[in-house]
């Protein structure tokens, strides 16, 4: 698992890169009201040091991390055991910054974040213990913005819903595990049109904390 981290780490350089193109590439192509997509941009490189999250002089103060009484840049790395890899994250002048990976004890990758100054910020996507997709959120500035999508274990869809600073907008649908519509309308100025059968089986957690 530790060379499965080092691996993926090896192309975080190359995701950036692409994840710049891509929202140049958006910036001439939005319109209406979209969100710019300048503001994806990751701008500052995480450096590639790595020590550990027990590391006896390392000290979070006030959501900042700090080594040695400066502010720390690099991933922390911790661990269910020695050599078994429990997340790697990134961090830029003592918060959390760029790209954070979990995997579950057994290896299998839990998920993978962005970060941007201890915020959650474009995509996060998340696995079930099987490999199958659990979720996939969007997030600008710490408040889901676009597609918020999740699955169940099996694979099936659960819930397609989209966000527009953090409130419902536009179409959210849900289905139950045996395939049927539990929700199916749309939102528009804040009010919903259509079939509203009951709540969420279980809500979208914002995720505030950060892979643990």
């Amino acid at each position: 698992m530790v060379q499965k981290a080092h691996l993926l780490f090896k192309y975080a350089g190359i995701f950036c890169l692409l994840l710049v193109f891509t929202c140049c590439q958006q910036t001439n192509n939005k319109k209406n009201g979209a969100i710019k997509s300048s503001i994806f941009l990751i701008k500052d490189t995480v450096p590639t040091d790595t020590i550990l999250l027990t590391t006896e002089n390392l000290k979070l103060v006030n959501g900042v991390f700090y080594l040695g009484g400066k502010v720390y840049s690099g991933y922390l790395k911790e661990t269910y055991a020695i050599n078994k890899v429990k997340g790697v994250y990134g961090f830029f002048k003592g918060m959390q910054h760029g790209k954070s990976i979990s995997f579950y004890s057994n290896g299998v990758l839990r998920d993978v974040r962005m970060y941007q100054q201890n915020k959650s910020f474009g995509k996060h996507t998340g696995y079930w213990e099987n490999g199958n997709k659990k979720f996939e959120y969007h997030y600008l500035n710490d408040k889901r913005e676009g597609s918020s999508k999740q699955w169940y274990e099996n694979g099936e869809a659960y819930a397609f819903l989209n966000y527009k600073d953090d409130r419902e907008d536009g179409m959210q649908k849900a289905w139950r595990q045996n395939g049927k519509p539990y929700i199916n309308y749309e939102v528009k100025d804040g009010f919903r049109y259509g079939l509203q059968k009951s709540n969420l089986c279980y809500t979208l957690v914002d995720e505030k904390l950060k892979n643990k």
